[in-house]
């Protein structure tokens, strides 16, 4: 039996969602993209040690990713939502059309979610992902899509908890060529 549509945030919400436990969602903002890729930078550190190589790792740089997405928002092809605790992004999601040539009608995707390690567990990943599930639903699709390194046991866990479930779809990262899973959802 499929799992039941994700039910995100409140139907059109529009402006900050605010989570409980202080936190505040809410559609990234130029000032937020330094804070967001700084969170971004720590999450990889402290998630993909020994698995992605360290050099690369070690090489991430929060100045020269917060100006890619930037660019990335600017042309449209990705909106971005943060998660905030007191004045500080903590972490992001990032969303838009599906990049695969071969999705089914209204799919979205959602490239990337990640939480600074100091707040993990704190429910900004489900804040985040229903802010993502939200603006995809909005936006008319009916389907989110997501990859996720095999090897990460612990994303994989939040997903199939928020009620993604895995597909036969496998590909490999461009990083050291590790596995990567397919996980999709309905969107209610």
């Amino acid at each position: 039996m499929p799992p039941p549509p994700v039910q995100p945030g409140p139907p059109g919400t529009s402006g900050p969602l605010a989570p409980p436990g202080g936190l505040a969602i809410r559609a990234a903002r130029p000032e937020d993209l330094l804070g967001a890729a700084e969170a971004r930078v720590a999450s990889w550190r402290a998630a993909f040690t020994g698995l992605v190589p360290q050099d690369f790792l070690d090489s991430m740089d929060p100045a020269s990713i917060a100006t890619s997405w930037a660019d990335s928002i600017a042309a449209g092809r990705s909106r971005l939502y943060v998660a905030i605790a007191g004045e500080h992004v903590i972490g992001y999601a990032g969303v838009g059309p599906e990049r695969d040539a071969e999705a089914p009608p209204n799919a979205g995707e959602l490239y990337a979610l990640f939480v600074h390690p100091a707040h993990w567990g704190t429910g900004a990943g489900r804040a985040l992902t229903d802010a993502a599930c939200t603006d995809l639903r909005d936006a008319g699709c009916t389907t989110v899509r997501l990859w996720v390194l095999e090897a990460n046991i612990r994303a994989r866990g939040f997903y199939t908890r928020y009620g993604f479930t895995e597909t036969p779809d496998r590909t490999h990262s461009s990083l050291g060529n590790l596995p990567e899973i397919r996980l999709t959802a309905p969107l209610a």
